[in-house]
Parts: structure tokens; sequence; C-alpha cells
């Protein structure tokens, strides 16, 4: 049977007083990371799921924090797991 996996990033808005808590949610995520300026109360979550269903229930999951304002989907990636354990020829340039 042939697994797909989701490589997906979200932008997370949280408020102020809760941003901390939000992002050290966010970092115990399993096969998550997450990338953030601080300043302004928002990061880049980047993770894995196996299918949109699972994609789906996380992103829900995030959006019923305390503290968390919003979601943004703005990557998302499909393909077949096998596909990543592919070695990818590199194009060589020619002068």
């Amino acid at each position: 049977m042939i697994h797909d996996v989701h490589i997906v990033s979200l932008i997370i808005y949280a408020s102020p007083e809760y941003f901390n808590e939000v992002i050290d949610k966010a970092t115990k995520l399993p096969q998550a990371e997450c990338h953030s300026n601080k300043g302004d109360y928002k990061f880049v979550l980047v993770f894995e799921a196996e299918s949109e269903f699972a994609l789906s229930n996380q992103v829900s999951e995030i959006n019923s924090w305390q503290g968390v304002l919003s979601t943004q989907l703005c990557y998302h990636h499909c393909e077949p797991y096998e596909s990543l354990e592919e070695e990818i020829e590199h194009a060589t340039q020619t002068a």
C-alpha cells in the first residue's frame, strides 16, 4: 500500500499573552519545526501528516489552543512516501 506524506507550513498568529505557551506547544508536535520572530507574535510551523484527514485534524486542534488567533496555510505538498527515499539527479550547467 502506498502512503502519502503531506508537508505543510502554517502561519500561526497568537495573542501576546499566550505566544510563548502556543509556540512551546507547537514545538512539541511530532515531526514539526517552528520558525519565529517573536516581535510580531506569529510564527511558521512546518510539519508532516500522513493524510489530508490527519492534516485537517492537526490544523483544527491548533486552532482550538488557547491564545491562537488564527492559522493560515501557506504551503502544502503531497507525494508518495517512497519517493522521499529516491535520489534526485542534479542537472549540470554547461557554459
